[in-house]
């Protein structure tokens, strides 16, 4: 365990940090051949396959040779982080089978978390409805499944051997989706309905966690949070709601405090109060770590996609606050997605961010066809979840690309081990 960030070993700006081009010894590598031929292949992509999935590299070699140098640096661990460790993931994580890769355990945590935000959805479709303890229940051990999976397959990886580059993209990846599926989920259990609110709790979700991968692409250090409160904290917490909606019923969080203000409305505001307070560790590591005023004006404009999606969805809520809302989260959620696995990659490859991303530049243009009325009538529902189709066809195409693109240069399997001699 790291016994704290360290951001006085902040990186370099990037034009200090760009690594040269591949030498020749490097080009005649076996992860070099391996990506030429990759690279081959996709320029013979059909034209209705490279639509879908653009010929074009989504890494370049400058990037790939950052991405043979990176190395895992992880912020400072809370007391319960620690505790845990001792009591249950480091136990767990001996007990589990050498054959098995810590990839699959990051893919079975997010299938879990996503599979209780589905139920609950399916059964409160509108975040009005009731939903039944046993699916309360259910989304509480399966979030605990999720957050076990996300601890332990680290250690996994360094038991077995299998640590690499590809496993923290994955990782990273995967908690980016179950994100929006914990507040969508707890936003179905805890009946905001389909508003303004349940929009607010997921850009307030959204923003802490990427504005901590937006940390770590300045000072290379991942943090989940400060030394006192961080993710597994907030996780429990989730997993605490579930279970009293199980034994209370979904009213429970309609109950008054004091006057209008009820449990509902303090979930909202201990939410929004994590938030900010995380948010500005993050943003005051950065300003640490930047060396001049231009590397903050730089550091600045990176966040443009973040305020791009956050801006939107929260304009939306005033403009519309009940137009085509489950449209709009079904197009936004892939969006934060596809910037937040971006801005990921571009940390662990040394890569300029933001890159060109068409949804996000689009954001915007549906909010202008909302604000004309447009988005009123059939036709409206038809574009919006057109948009959303596209979003979320654009993302998968990215995290396929990107898996496959590390995977073959690595010469590592996704979701198996390889015995040393194949790699």
């Amino acid at each position: 365990f790291n016994s704290g960030l360290r951001v006085e070993c902040a990186r370099p700006t990037q034009r200090e940090r760009r690594p040269s081009a591949p030498a020749m010894s490097q080009a005649e590598s076996p992860g070099w051949q391996r990506t030429k031929a990759l690279r081959t292949r996709r320029a013979q992509r059909t034209p209705l396959l490279s639509f879908i999935l653009p010929p074009a590299t989504r890494v370049s070699d400058d990037g790939f040779k950052a991405l043979d140098e990176h190395k895992y640096q992880s912020g400072p661990y809370t007391p319960l982080d620690l505790f845990l460790y001792r009591v249950w993931w480091q136990p767990f994580s001996k007990v589990l089978p050498m054959w098995l890769a810590p990839n699959m355990l990051t893919l079975i945590g997010m299938t879990a978390e996503v599979s209780s935000a589905v139920i609950l959805v399916i059964f409160s479709p509108d975040f009005l409805s009731d939903t039944p303890a046993w699916a309360e229940v259910l989304a509480a051990v399966l979030m605990i499944v999720y957050q076990t999976c996300d601890a332990v397959d680290g250690l996994q990886a360094r038991r077995t051997g299998a640590s690499s580059p590809l496993g923290e993209l994955l990782d990273h990846g995967c908690d980016g989706i179950c994100l929006s599926a914990i507040t969508i989920g707890h936003c179905a259990s805890a009946k905001y309905g389909l508003t303004p609110l349940a929009l607010g709790a997921l850009c307030v979700s959204w923003v802490p966690w990427w504005v901590a991968q937006w940390e770590a692409y300045h000072t290379g250090v991942v943090r989940t949070g400060g030394a006192v409160f961080g993710v597994t904290e907030i996780q429990l917490i989730v997993a605490g709601i579930h279970l009293a909606t199980a034994i209370f019923g979904n009213d429970l969080w309609s109950i008054p405090i004091m006057g209008s203000f009820d449990f509902r409305t303090l979930c909202v505001v201990t939410q929004l109060v994590v938030s900010t307070v995380l948010s500005a560790l993050s943003v005051m590591n950065v300003v640490k770590a930047s060396k001049s005023y231009t590397d903050l004006v730089a550091a600045a404009k990176r966040m443009l996609p973040l305020v791009a999606l956050v801006g939107v969805v929260g304009a939306w809520s005033v403009v519309g606050p009940h137009l085509r809302i489950r449209a709009l989260c079904a197009a936004s959620c892939p969006v934060f997605t596809r910037i937040a696995s971006e801005i990921v990659v571009c940390e662990m490859t040394l890569e300029p961010y933001p890159r060109a991303q068409p949804t996000v530049a689009l954001l915007p243009v549906f909010l202008g066809l909302a604000l004309l009325g447009v988005l009123d009538g059939p036709l409206g529902g038809v574009l919006l979840w057109t948009f959303a189709a596209y979003c979320i066809l654009d993302t998968c195409a990215y995290i396929v690309d990107i898996m496959i693109e590390i995977s073959t240069h690595l010469g590592v399997s996704i979701f198996f081990i390889k015995p040393k001699k194949d790699q």
